[in-house]
């Protein structure tokens, strides 16, 4: 595989927002979680308001889940950043645009290889629901 192409000044740069934006992340869940055991409720309602909160709850465990795995693709980053192999895609092995990283520094494919990569996750939980 190729090696990072980016200076140790970029890819201190990058780190730097990795730390930051799992930082971010690690306490938006702890304040999910927080909030979704404060809500539950000891006393009975009617059933709309035990459904609505139920409706809440895994909403907010659902948010938790995309944000536990954005949480993954920064831990893989970071792993890729110490490995010299930051800023390559994993599938093609291309370069990952600068202006892709800056936005999106836990990326690990390239714009066209992550369209490739969502048709088919999206082509795959079409067929499983079809079925």
């Amino acid at each position: 595989m190729k090696k990072s192409p980016f200076t140790k000044k970029e890819l201190e740069d990058f780190k730097a927002l990795l730390l930051e934006k799992r930082t971010r992340l690690m306490k938006e869940i702890q304040n999910q979680v927080e909030e979704v055991s404060s809500e539950k409720s000891d006393e009975p309602g009617d059933m709309v308001d035990m459904a609505t909160e139920l409706l809440e709850q895994e909403m907010n465990l659902s948010l938790t889940t995309a944000e536990v795995n954005t949480l993954k693709d920064i831990e893989e980053a970071l792993a890729r950043l110490e490995e010299g192999k930051y800023g390559i895609c994993i599938d093609t092995e291309e370069l990952i645009n600068k202006s892709r990283l800056k936005v999106l520094p836990e990326a690990k494919r390239s714009l066209g290889a992550q369209e490739k990569y969502d048709k088919i996750q999206k082509d795959k939980l079409k067929r499983s629901t079809n079925i």
